[in-house]
C-alpha cells in the first residue's frame, strides 16, 4: 500500500494460538511469519507448537513473538536450527549461511 493509507484499526498481525509446554498462548505474526514458522517445522520435522516451545525456552523473559520473528530470520538465514535458537533472544545471525 505505498504511498495509500492504511485503514484504521486494521493490523497485518493474524493471531493464532500455540502451546507452550502444556499451557496455551495467543501469538500475534504477520502472515509471513507464520508460512516461514510452518515451512521450518516441516523442514525439522516437527509442530510449530514445538518450534515455539523450543523459542520460549531461550526468550530469557524477552516477548515470545519478537524471539521467534528472530529465531526465524536467523533459521532462514542459516538453515539450521541450533544456529537459529542460538540467535534468540536477540543474537546476532549465525556465522554460517544456507547456499
Amino acid at each position: 500500500m505505498r504511498g495509500e493509507e492504511k485503514p484504521r484499526g486494521r493490523s497485518a498481525l493474524r493471531a493464532r494460538n500455540v502451546r507452550i509446554g502444556a499451557r496455551r498462548t495467543s501469538v500475534k505474526l504477520e502472515p509471513a511469519f507464520w508460512d516461514a514458522l510452518e515451512t521450518a517445522a516441516r523442514r525439522e520435522e516437527t509442530s510449530v507448537n514445538n518450534l515455539c516451545t523450543a523459542v520460549h525456552e531461550r526468550a530469557d523473559g524477552y516477548g515470545l513473538t519478537a524471539a521467534i520473528r528472530v529465531f526465524l530470520l536467523a533459521y532462514g538465514w542459516s538453515g539450521d536450527m541450533a544456529a537459529a535458537l542460538g540467535a534468540v533472544p536477540i543474537g546476532g545471525l549465525p556465522t554460517t549461511r544456507r547456499s
